[in-house]
């Protein structure tokens, strides 16, 4: 670079996910969820298990 510019940062934060984790300018994979929070794509797993309910399927018996 000449000598009158510098480089911009690289790791400039951007935000953090629901999990309290950096976004860093530039990171792919991010999405955001209905409650307008962020995630990245390994938290998916987790967040769909924080935020669903178990719901029993099958019909009762009457014994």
């Amino acid at each position: 670079m000449p000598n009158n510019l510098i480089d911009p940062p690289d790791d400039e934060i951007w935000g953090e996910t629901i999990y309290g984790e950096e976004i860093m300018v530039g990171e792919t994979g991010i999405r955001e969820t209905i409650d307008g929070e962020y995630i990245k794509s390994d938290e998916r797993e987790r967040y769909a298990d924080d935020s669903t309910t178990p719901v029993d399927t099958e019909e009762p018996r009457n014994e």
